[in-house]
């Protein structure tokens, strides 16, 4: 291959001239040949054996290869010179090899999975080199007299075109492979052989103009070869022949294989129709969760037609049982899992409400966005009936409907495991009944069963929900009082309290057949950690606890401690006598003044006193838990503010102003949804103004509910009276509610006091508590000063006012007149 500069002048050429209809036909068969190894592609895409791939691979480069040579052959055909042109047969047919060898390289790297640009580049590239070998060849074939050269440029240009067409029209290819819709010719397919044709057919013609044909020296000779005529008619007919084979082949499967999905898509859908018309409801939904479609089983579960739901979203058939956040977690879940199923409630056309079991599927195009929703649900109404009967029959006792002892061994074990983690306490009552084997036998077991139904009834009534009342069998009863973060002595109070309300129930009577018939419970009781214990040690427990208490009498609560039981005995005994001693007006209010440093009494606290005949003065401490529990406290605090406003009526009427009179508020008191009536009742009766009235209210209160205890001492502080605050620094002292609440006083607890000349701890507490006081504003008053130390203490970290022995010890009603009336003597004179 010679080449020559463009501007170059040669003393003589030949001047070609081409054919035509030859040109014309050799761009067909350029194009033809393409779309024949392009319509390949796709058999070998979707051939599964290897073997099979390589056939196809080399019957389209065959048949892509004999193409592009018949197209430059033919296109040497319509060359004309004015000298003989043969072509020598050898080198003729190795020229068919550049051609067939690269469209087989090109046909297996575009079958690749991985097909990036740089492949596509490749494979380019490929394309242009072997056309331009195949072309050369094809030149060398050539038989003439004359020596051919090839403008430089030109070429190059040729070579670039042929290699920038030919990536083009593999990316077409390449992309008309993606394709997933069935159909016989592909219009993209059609682009990239016609590119790929004039990839060719532009090549070779540019090529051609590039070529220049000098004649030689010896313009006689001429070598002998092959016809140009006859070559013209044995390729024509071969190549396509050979075309037409390759072009009718794929064709004729593709159709074959889109007769065969179109049939398989006919099943499919009468597949599809038929199962949606099934027992389950089918619901489909657009994109925006808009229902467009639904079955027979949705009218028949739902009770909606079809045309009643058509464009709806699935929210109308809500049942309420579920809040928004339940449906939020479904459709997150659908949209990054693509399916939820679980149980749900609906609600039917005519408001019946009913349980379903509810799969919802997402359906997603080819971009991978959501385009459908499909929910299919099923009614699980009797399930859930069947489940429900089962569960009652192996969980609960027939006769009662109470929790049988598989269910409450269960729960125990449950609570037990509570206990031990969390570190608490709870209690189980073991119950039977007196003399109800007597009354079984001589009455009946119909009246029998309806004492034991009856007692379930009591029972449950008397519980909270957290608890579980249990039959075990026969006329035992179990209550279990779930464990919870108490003291062991807070527990067996609740427990003894329980225990009291179940004797007090069953103890009324009961009608059975017109008659009016008496039974008494023995109940055992014994309280659970969960550490080292099991589920039938604590039964046994209580079991021996309520045989000792049917051995001392019946009728009557046991505890299985010994000791616990001494205590529940003395408390039992301490509330009796209580409210014997309200009965006899024999409690008392005591008075303990308040000074300050200066010695002038600027108040005085109201302290609750019994006068026991036999034990004399009991203190409050003793009195008030019992009170507390049994809900006497409510009652005795307001005869104590009573009391107390009296007596101030009744030293003003003796000339002795007292200025203020402070008084205890029970958590349980404050409480009271009338606590702040009450309270201003009882104080305008006495006809006392407000402000002379603290009200002590312990800070533990500010821990149970701080928004009600803000909306109750605000309106006492409108009301006029002071607050202070009681036992300040015991509890969980906060800042919060001293921001929150108006009150003006902070009332240090003796706790603290009493240990402060020996505890740097407590003279650490005493000290913070004032400083924080003093920068509040807060007026400040120390309980428990009981020594000349205590007062010196206390003043020299700024507290001005005090209580204490050292004063004086609570006082009955005249003989704190009489103090009072003294010291106010006693500060007047010199």
């Amino acid at each position: 291959m010679e080449f020559i500069d463009g501007q170059q002048q040669l003393i003589e050429t030949f001047e070609p001239a081409f054919n035509t209809t030859l040109i014309v036909l050799s761009v067909f068969i350029a194009i033809t040949s393409s779309f024949t190894a392009f319509g390949v592609t796709e058999r070998i895409e979707k051939a599964e054996i290897k073997t099979l791939k390589i056939v196809w691979i080399i019957f389209g480069a065959v048949s892509m290869g004999l193409g592009l040579w018949a197209m430059h052959f033919i296109g040497s055909l319509a060359l004309s010179l004015p000298i003989p042109v043969s072509y020598n047969t050898g080198l003729t047919l190795i020229s068919m090899l550049p051609a067939i060898l690269v469209s087989s390289v090109v046909l297996w790297l575009m079958m690749q999975k991985k097909f990036d640009f740089m492949r596509l580049l490749i494979c380019g590239v490929l394309m242009g080199l072997g056309i331009s070998t195949m072309h050369f060849i094809g030149t060398m074939a050539m038989e003439l007299n004359a020596q051919i050269y090839y403008v430089k440029d030109l070429f190059i240009a040729a070579v670039i075109i042929a290699v920038s067409l030919a990536t083009i029209a593999l990316y077409l290819q390449f992309h008309a492979m993606e394709r997933s819709e069935p159909h016989v010719v592909g219009l993209r397919q059609v682009k990239s052989a016609m590119v790929m044709g004039f990839a060719v057919a532009g090549m070779y013609y540019l090529i051609m103009q590039a070529t220049i044909f000098v004649p030689t020296e010896h313009g006689g000779l001429h070598r002998q070869g092959i016809d140009t005529h006859t070559l013209g008619y044995i390729v024509s007919t071969v190549i396509f022949l050979i075309l037409l084979l390759a072009i009718i082949t794929p064709l004729t499967l593709r159709y074959r294989q889109m007769s065969i999905e179109l049939k398989l898509q006919e099943v499919s859908l009468s597949i599809a129709a038929t199962s949606f018309q099934t027992h389950e409801a089918i619901m489909i939904m657009n994109a925006d969760k808009e229902i467009i479609r639904v079955n027979n089983a949705f009218t028949d579960i739902t009770g909606f037609a079809e045309d009643e739901v058509l464009g709806k979203k699935p929210g109308f058939l809500g049942s309420g049982k579920h809040n928004d956040l339940f449906f939020e977690e479904i459709w997150k879940q659908v949209e990054a899992q693509d399916k939820w199923h679980g149980e749900i409630w609906n609600r039917r056309k005519n408001g019946e409400v009913f349980p379903e079991w509810e799969t919802v599927s997402a359906v997603k195009d080819k971009s991978g966005s959501i385009s459908h929703y499909v929910s299919v649900f099923s009614d699980i109404t009797i399930y859930k009936n069947s489940e429900r009967k089962i569960e009652q029959l192996a969980f609960y006792d027939p006769l009662t409907n109470l929790p049988n002892r598989r269910l409450l061994n269960e729960r125990l074990t449950h609570e037990l495991a509570v206990a031990k983690r969390y570190k608490r306490v709870g209690a189980l009552l073991f119950l039977d009944l007196d003399q109800f084997k007597l009354i079984n036998d001589s009455l009946g077991h119909s009246v029998g069963d309806g004492i034991l139904v009856e007692s379930a009834r009591r029972l449950t009534g008397i519980i909270r929900k957290s608890d579980t009342a249990a039959r075990l069998g026969g006329d035992e009863f179990v209550v279990l009082v779930s464990a919870e973060d108490r003291s062991t002595k807070e527990l067996m109070s609740q427990a003894q309290s329980v225990a009291e309300k179940i004797l007090g129930e069953i103890n009324k009577p009961f009608y059975e057949d017109k008659q009016e018939l008496f039974i008494s419970p023995s109940i055992g009781i014994s309280l659970y950690t969960g550490i080292d214990e099991s589920l039938d040690m604590i039964l046994k427990q209580a079991d021996t606890a309520m045989y000792q208490a049917k051995e001392k009498g019946r009728n009557m609560f046991m505890f299985y401690q010994e000791s616990m039981q001494k205590a529940a005995d003395e408390r039992l005994t301490m509330e009796k006598n209580l409210r014997k001693a309200i009965k006899n007006k024999e409690l008392m209010v005591y008075y303990q003044p308040q000074l300050a440093q200066n010695g002038e009494i600027v108040g005085a606290e109201a302290l609750l006193r019994w006068a026991h005949p036999e034990k004399g003065i009991i203190a409050a401490a003793e009195i008030i838990p019992v009170a507390e529990e049994t809900g006497l406290i409510i009652n005795i605090s307001l005869w104590i503010l009573q009391q107390a406003c009296q007596q101030l009526i009744i030293m003003d009427e003796k000339g002795i102003i007292l200025p203020a009179m402070a008084i205890n508020i029970s958590p349980k008191q404050f409480h009271q949804s009338d606590f702040v009536d009450e309270i201003s009742r009882v104080v305008k009766i006495a006809g006392v103004e407000n402000n002379r009235i603290v009200l002590e209210i312990p800070e533990r209160i500010f821990l149970k509910n701080i928004d009600e205890a803000v909306e109750k001492i605000n309106r006492l502080k409108q009301c006029g009276f002071k607050l202070s605050i009681d036992d300040f620094g015991t509890g969980y002292s906060s800042l919060t509610y001293l921001k929150k609440l108006p009150f003006d006083q902070i009332k240090i607890d003796q706790t603290f006091v009493l240990d402060l000349l020996h505890s740097a701890n407590d003279a650490a507490i005493v000290k913070a508590i004032i400083m924080m006081a003093n920068g509040l504003g807060l007026d400040l008053i120390a309980e428990g000063v009981e020594t000349e130390e205590h007062l010196d203490y206390l003043y020299s970290y700024g507290c001005s006012h005090y209580q204490g022995f050292y004063f004086s010890k609570p006082l009955p009603a005249d003989e704190f007149r009489d103090f009072f009336f003294k010291h106010c003597i006693a500060q007047v004179m010199p």
